[in-house]
């Protein structure tokens, strides 16, 4: 009891500075509700990129499907495609062969019945790509009949 009155003339600023103390955290507390709003708003933002962006994946990946799907059904188309070329290809290089075969025989017979046709023929062959290679390799002597 002694320290009773001592107790009691303390209150009034011990209940002032519990005021300033609540004030104070309720500025605080204000403070930090600002900044929360301004965190808000920018985990807003980033929610709707990533929105975006997640929209932006879904129409690639829908696009690569439409692409692969093209592409599923050209593959017959190709390789029928290159059947027929590997197929032309080697009929070509067998006519090729035929050609170089036949040319020096051929040149020949003909410088045989004219010489100027001959070498015309020859002259004529020998403008073609690789053609002058073949007229100049010895072949077989001409045998009629």
């Amino acid at each position: 009891m002694l320290r009773f009155p001592g107790d009691l003339l303390r209150l009034p600023s011990s209940a002032l500075a519990t005021m300033d103390a609540v004030n104070d955290v309720a500025e605080r507390l204000d403070g930090l509700m600002t900044l929360l709003e301004r965190v808000e708003g920018g985990v807003n933002r980033a929610g709707s990129g990533m929105d975006l962006a997640s929209l932006g994946i879904a129409h690639a990946m829908s696009g690569l499907e439409q692409a692969v799907g093209l592409l599923d059904s050209s593959l017959p188309s190709l390789s029928d495609s290159a059947s027929a070329l590997r197929a032309l290809t080697e009929r070509v290089t067998g006519l090729a062969a035929e050609v170089a075969g036949e040319l020096p025989r051929a040149t020949r017979s003909l410088q045989e019945i004219s010489a100027d046709l001959g070498g015309l023929v020859e002259a004529v062959v020998g403008t073609l790509p690789g053609m002058r290679r073949v007229l100049q390799v010895p072949s077989l002597p001409y045998q009629p009949g």
